[in-house]
């Protein structure tokens, strides 16, 4: 497929619960801060990474609409000397927090997200959201989600995976561990 999709945003909130009143304000912030520097992908990681205490494997494709963290992670790892540490989002989903302070005991071992869109989806052949959000209400898997997409046809963009398939993580594994 050639030609530009549209993604309308007319609703997007995405929050942590139970997230710190001092978090809450470094995250918007680095919001403000990366649209009036209109920052590409790899400084608004950058952005981040110095100005808020922690930042999560989960959150990073939401927060920042970064489709390649993986890799931007791993670009960044050595000239920022990056702490990891291994937790839980949602109850279910292993991934990692990054930081650029060496003690991470203070950082929760587990989070909960929250998000509500919505999108609106045009492409140059009229083709909207609507088989997307269907895929996602009839598969639960991520990669079930995909394949199924493929498989009828569907022109997938990293957006769309990251908006309505549920994929956060495209083309490298999770905090070097072997997760997808």
């Amino acid at each position: 497929m050639s030609g530009r999709i549209d993604y309308q945003i007319e609703k997007y909130s995405f929050d942590a619960a139970d997230e710190s009143p001092r978090l809450t304000h470094q995250w918007a912030e680095v919001a403000a801060e990366c649209r009036q520097l209109k920052a590409g992908a790899e400084e608004r990681l950058r952005i981040a990474l110095l100005n808020v205490d922690y930042v999560t494997s989960f959150e990073l494709p939401f927060r920042l609409v970064l489709t390649r963290a993986p890799q931007l992670i791993a670009g960044l790892r050595d000239e920022f000397q990056l702490s990891q540490k291994n937790v839980i989002f949602n109850g279910k989903r292993f991934g990692c927090v990054y930081s650029l302070k060496a003690d991470l005991n203070a950082i929760p071992e587990a989070f909960q997200y929250r998000m509500s869109t919505r999108i609106r989806r045009i492409d140059p052949t009229g083709l909207t959201a609507e088989p997307f959000r269907q895929i996602a209400k009839e598969v639960k898997a991520p990669r079930e989600r995909l394949k199924l997409a493929l498989e009828s046809g569907l022109a997938v963009t990293a957006l769309d995976g990251l908006f309505w398939l549920g994929s956060q993580r495209n083309g490298n594994r999770d905090c070097g561990n072997g997760r997808f």
